[in-house]
């Protein structure tokens, strides 16, 4: 299927199936930096109760290489949670890159949870996913996926990338959510 779905805090080497068949591992073969922490208590989605921080370096980058390599489309989602592992009650604020391209400036505020997605046409086999510390606290993410896009749903695209601007569920009745997607 070409999927790379990384549980950013499970301990290295491991992996587990999720209830949809989608199989989730650990970012041991992604990124070298970084330390886990338990973030949440709740009765939550399993990829969202360890995050992994980077407080060392400014930029800590995750390398992604897709089956299908450059030139073709993918969806990348990151997921970030806060927790207040560091027991600062300060939500971290950093810079997301894909590549050497700002993506976003990474805000969790009030939120137990942010999900901030893309799609992506990479110019290299490689693709950089990078938290890049700006001072405001240290950068931590719980969960990044990469799904390839299949050409009937998008028209051919040059290199580059497509933020998503906003997504609403209308369908959504559950008043304890307070996750924000962008």
């Amino acid at each position: 299927m070409g999927f790379i779905s990384i549980d950013c805090g499970i301990a290295p080497s491991s992996s587990y199936v999720d209830k949809w068949g989608i199989i989730y591992v650990s970012n041991k073969d992604y990124i070298d930096m970084g330390t886990n922490h338990n973030i949440s208590d709740k009765d939550v989605m399993q990829q969202l109760v360890i995050e992994r921080s980077f407080p060392e370096g400014k930029k800590n980058c995750y390398t992604l290489r897709p089956e299908g390599g450059k030139d073709n489309k993918y969806f990348i989602r990151a997921r970030f949670g806060y927790g207040n592992y560091d027991s600062k009650n300060q939500p971290p604020i950093f810079k997301l890159y894909l590549g050497t391209d700002e993506w976003t400036t990474v805000n969790i505020g009030d939120f137990d949870f942010i999900i901030i997605e893309i799609k992506h046409v990479p110019k290299t086999d490689e693709i950089y996913v990078c938290l890049e510390n700006i001072g405001s606290g240290t950068p931590s993410i719980s969960l990044l996926e990469l799904r390839p896009l299949d050409d009937s749903i998008y028209e051919k695209s040059e290199p580059g990338s497509l933020l998503l601007f906003n997504m609403w569920d209308f369908g959504k009745n559950d008043s304890n959510f307070t996750g924000l997607y962008r």
